[in-house]
């Protein structure tokens, strides 16, 4: 990666381009990734062991923001 943020991208090398343009696709999916493995893992969570598949109007508001937030940067960067 490039270590000198500062650079104008005009003066980077077409190695360094493509490195940048890695990196960002990387970043990309990674954030989506972080995303989808935290809706899965408050999903997941149990809040009442009597009533496995309840879910408190909180946890569903909480669910709901993060798919949106999902959506939202797939939207953005285009991503299906």
């Amino acid at each position: 990666m490039i270590i000198q943020s500062s650079k104008k991208m005009s003066k980077c090398t077409k190695e360094e381009l493509i490195l940048l343009l890695r990196g960002e696709v990387e970043n990309r999916t990674k954030l989506i990734k972080l995303l989808e493995k935290e809706w899965n893992q408050h999903n997941e969570e149990i809040e009442d062991q009597r009533f496995p598949k309840y879910q408190s109007p909180e946890k569903v508001s909480f669910l709901d923001g993060m798919e949106t937030a999902i959506n939202s940067v797939k939207r953005f960067y285009e991503i299906k």
